[in-house]
């Protein structure tokens, strides 16, 4: 049984980011923390999907780099994904609850 990837969410760091991918039948198609330099080398690898990341200073260069790959991204606002966070606070978690919150209908993305 092959699953689609359905959502990606990313923890922007400064150096490295976090990133927590989602199947479509809501089980972790992976988990990984990637260097900030290998951003395209790691998408071009997965299928294109919704891939979505909280709204800061490099969101936006970060989204037409994966918008020029062919993905979908969302840029959301860090008020809508504290509600999906679960356990303590941290880049895995965080990245985990943007992956949630960008499927969500009627959010607002930036």
């Amino acid at each position: 049984m092959t699953t689609e990837l359905l959502s990606v969410g990313i923890d922007i760091g400064k150096d490295t980011m976090h990133i927590v991918g989602f199947n479509d039948d809501g089980s972790y198609a992976f988990r990984k923390k990637i260097r900030r330099l290998s951003l395209v080398d790691t998408f071009e690898k997965l299928p294109r999907c919704i891939v979505g990341m909280e709204a800061c200073m490099s969101a936006h260069f970060v989204s037409r780099t994966l918008r020029k790959l062919g993905f979908d991204p969302r840029i959301i606002a860090a008020k809508y994904t504290k509600p999906f966070v679960k356990g303590q606070k941290n880049d895995y978690n965080d990245a985990e609850a943007v992956a949630e919150a960008v499927l969500r209908p009627n959010l607002n993305y930036v």
